[in-house]
């Protein structure tokens, strides 16, 4: 039976994060990563467990933080006999991506470290504190295989792969899975993104553990925007969410006096003419394709804007738009 765990409160109160600007500071839930902890609560219970999501998002919103912050929690919890042991695996698309997501789940194994062990005396953004950390380390984990995986002394284990590689798993079992930008992965002659997704997947049971595909969008016939659509319809066990860049408390800068919103952005309830100025600088007037595309109002630009349709985006999302769900389906056989 799964435990409740308090992830935002063990999160807050052991992990440190890097700033863009270089500063380790402690890992606080900014607005919209607890606008979704509480929403994913509600929808799955306080258990989190099960929990299958395809996330359509804007950029920036520290979701792949957020997720491999969580998986860290059951890591822990795991190997000190809080809960079940968790195994996790965490995807993504290039190699300095995947790089940077094992930095950052060793610095959140590493903060928890200092604190855990010396009674809350040392801190990681302490540097001389940090020394301790390879005897700390040997204590806690049994494989340390810088950049590839870590094992617990228990048996967790915490890999970060790079999707498409000769590495990316098929056998064994987890618990976890995080597939980071999954709307980018290449489709080659030799494996395409379905199969290695659909594939991987299966290491997670049915009924136990997280599965989070997290993306921005990308063009609208490719393997997310078909899951992602599925899930939206109803027609899949995953659930389809799209956060929108106005969720972003920090999207915001002070527009001036005589600055007229443009028709576009009376859609967004509730909007402010700050936030609504700052995208309007940020997608250069409305004009920029790939910024649109990258900090979507609606869950339809994000893919439509990816692609190079013949009609214009404008035009399109707009007709999307006015498109309503017959009042009744069903599938019909004819045989002769």
């Amino acid at each position: 039976m799964s435990k409740i765990i308090d992830y935002k409160g063990f999160i807050e109160k052991y992990f440190t994060i890097t700033t863009i600007d270089g500063q380790i500071v402690p890992m606080k839930l900014n607005d919209v990563q607890s606008f979704y902890y509480d929403l994913i609560q509600k929808e799955y219970g306080e258990t989190l467990a099960p929990v299958r999501e395809n996330i359509l998002k804007s950029r920036r919103f520290g979701f792949s933080s957020l997720i491999d912050a969580m998986f860290c929690v059951d890591f822990i919890l795991g190997e000190i006999g809080k809960t079940n042991l968790a195994s996790a695996s965490v995807y993504s698309y290039r190699q300095k991506d995947t790089d940077e997501l094992f930095k950052r789940v060793n610095q959140f194994i590493d903060s928890y470290l200092l604190i855990a062990y010396s009674g809350g005396q040392l801190h990681y953004e302490n540097p001389d504190d940090r020394k301790y950390l390879p005897a700390f380390r040997a204590k806690f984990l049994r494989k340390d295989v810088g950049g590839t995986i870590i094992e617990g002394q228990n048996g967790s284990v915490y890999d970060c792969l790079t999707a498409g590689a000769k590495v990316s798993g098929r056998g064994g079992t987890r618990q976890n899975i995080h597939w980071s930008e999954v709307a980018f992965y290449n489709n080659t002659d030799i494996l395409d993104a379905r199969e290695l997704v659909v594939g991987a997947e299966k290491q997670v049971s049915d009924g136990v553990g997280k599965i989070f595909r997290e993306t921005t969008g990308n063009v609208a016939d490719n393997f997310f925007a078909e899951e992602y659509q599925a899930g939206k319809d109803g027609r899949s066990q995953f659930k389809s969410r799209f956060l929108a860049w106005h969720l972003f408390g920090e999207y915001s800068t002070k527009a001036p006096i005589n600055w007229e919103m443009p028709e576009y952005y009376q859609q967004i309830p509730n909007i402010t003419p700050d936030q609504a100025y700052w995208h309007f600088r940020k997608t250069n007037g409305l004009t920029s394709k790939l910024e649109m595309r990258e900090f979507p109002t609606t869950d339809t630009e994000a893919f439509l804007l990816g692609g190079d349709p013949y009609f214009s985006d404008d035009s399109i999302v707009y007709y999307n738009s006015l498109i309503a769900k017959p009042i009744k389906e069903g599938d019909y056989v004819s045989a002769l």
